[in-house]
C-alpha cells in the first residue's frame, strides 16, 4: 500500500513497523486518481465493490460481508433526513469498513499477532477480524468500558486487557505493546483503516444517484469516518464524478469536545483538553484525535462546523430513534441529537445524511 504523511508530504510504501512517519504524522492513502464507473465491480454489495477505487494491489482473503448498509429516508422535526444504517456491519458498528481493509493488509504483510486500544467498538471489529484471520488479537481499553463490548471483544477470543484512568492509558498500554513487537492493528494510524472509510462516500455517491449530500452528519471522536467521507468524494470529485463536496459537520459531546474547541477557536491543530465529566457517548471520549489537523481541514473546506450536544439531548435522540425501530448507541446518536442545529441552517431542498454508526445492544439498554 502507498502511503502519505499530510504533514511533510513523506510517501513509502506501508510496512508494518511503520505505523507512523518519522516526524509523527499519520500516514493517508495516496489520493486516488482517475476512478471511473466501470471500475466499479457492480455484482459484488460489500467493500470490495470498490476494490480498483482503493488501489490496494491485493485480494482480500478475510471478509465479513461488510458494506452497502442502507440508506433510509426519514421525517425529522418536518423534515426529510437520511439515516445511513452503519450499525448494520457485521460487528454492530462502522468501524468495520476500516477493519475488512486494514487486516488484509496485514495478513498479506504475513502478521500474526496484533494489537490495538478501543473504547469498545474497533476493538470488537478487530478481534472478530483476526479471529477470521485466525491471528492473535490483544485489545487494550478503558476499564470504564461498557461491559458489553468488552464482553464481545472477548468472545471473538482475543485477549481484552482493561486499563485503570483516562482513556489515554489504553492508548499507551497498545504503542508498548507495539513497541515489543506486535503489529499495531490502530483505528487511528492505520492508513489501511482510514481506506476502508473511503467506500462509504463511494456507497452514498451510488445510493444518491451519483451525487453528494449537502450535508453529512457524523459523531467525531478519532474522526476516521469523517475523514473517510473526505477524502472519498474528494476522489470522485477529481474524477470529475461529483462537482461539490458536502458539508461535513462533527459532533462531540459537551463533556469533551477538543474538536469543536479548537474550531472555534481558530487553531490549526487540535489541543488536547480534560474531560469535563464522564459523558454516555463513551465512544468520543477521545482528549487528542490524532488526526486533529485533518479534521479541522476537513471540516472549514467543505464549510462544515462543529457543534457539542450535551448527555440529556443525546439520550432523548436516542429514544427517538428507538421509537422508529432504530436502535444505536449514545455515542451514535449524539448525530441525530445535532440535527435541530444543522436543519436550522439547510435549505429545504439540501441532502441531509447522518450515519447511524453503532448498535445500541452494544450497552446497556436505556428507556
Amino acid at each position: 500500500m502507498k502511503v502519505r504523511c499530510p504533514e511533510c508530504d513523506a510517501r513509502e510504501t506501508l510496512a508494518p513497523q511503520r505505523w507512523r512517519c518519522d516526524c509523527g504524522g499519520a500516514w493517508e492513502p495516496v489520493e486516488r486518481t482517475g476512478l471511473s464507473v466501470t471500475q466499479i465491480d457492480t455484482a459484488d454489495f460489500s467493500i470490495w465493490r470498490y476494490r480498483r477505487f482503493l488501489g490496494l494491489g491485493l485480494e482480500p482473503t478475510v471478509q465479513l460481508g461488510v458494506g452497502w448498509t442502507p440508506l433510509l429516508p426519514q421525517t425529522w422535526d418536518g423534515r426529510e433526513v437520511r439515516f445511513k444504517l452503519e450499525y448494520m456491519a457485521p460487528t454492530g458498528s462502522f468501524k468495520d469498513r476500516g477493519t475488512e481493509v486494514m487486516i488484509n493488509i496485514l495478513a498479506a504483510q504475513g502478521e500474526t499477532y496484533i494489537v490495538d486500544d478501543s473504547s469498545g467498538n474497533a476493538g470488537a471489529s478487530v478481534a472478530a477480524y483476526a479471529a477470521q484471520a485466525g491471528m492473535r488479537a490483544e485489545i487494550f481499553v478503558p476499564a470504564y468500558a461498557s461491559p458489553a463490548k468488552q464482553a464481545q471483544i472477548a468472545v471473538y477470543g482475543a485477549e481484552v486487557r482493561p486499563i485503570p484512568g483516562v482513556r489515554a492509558n489504553a492508548k499507551t498500554a497498545a504503542l508498548e505493546a507495539a513497541e515489543r513487537g506486535a503489529a499495531l492493528a490502530s483505528h487511528a494510524y492505520h492508513p489501511g483503516f482510514l481506506a476502508g472509510q473511503l467506500s462509504v462516500a463511494w456507497e452514498l455517491w451510488e445510493q444518491l444517484d451519483h451525487r453528494a449530500p449537502d450535508w453529512y452528519v457524523v459523531p467525531v471522536g478519532q474522526g476516521v469516518h469523517l475523514l473517510g467521507v473526505w477524502l472519498g468524494f474528494r476522489a470522485l470529485r477529481a474524477a470529475g464524478l461529483v462537482h461539490k463536496l458536502p458539508r461535513l459537520v462533527a459532533v462531540q459531546a459537551a463533556a469533551l469536545a477538543p474538536l469543536c474547541q479548537a474550531y472555534e477557536a481558530g487553531l490549526e491543530v487540535v489541543p488536547a483538553v480534560e474531560p469535563v465529566r464522564p459523558s454516555v457517548a463513551e465512544g468520543l471520549s477521545i482528549a487528542e484525535p490524532v488526526r486533529g489537523k485533518r479534521l479541522l481541514q476537513a471540516i472549514r473546506e467543505t464549510g462544515g462546523t462543529c457543534v457539542a450536544v450535551g448527555d440529556e439531548a443525546t439520550l432523548e435522540a436516542q429514544r427517538q430513534l428507538a421509537r422508529r425501530g432504530l436502535y444505536v448507541e449514545p455515542t451514535s446518536a449524539t448525530a441525530v441529537a445535532a440535527l435541530g442545529t444543522i436543519l436550522e441552517h439547510a435549505a429545504p431542498e439540501e441532502t441531509v445524511v447522518v450515519p447511524l454508526t453503532g448498535s445500541g445492544l452494544k450497552g446497556s439498554p436505556r428507556i
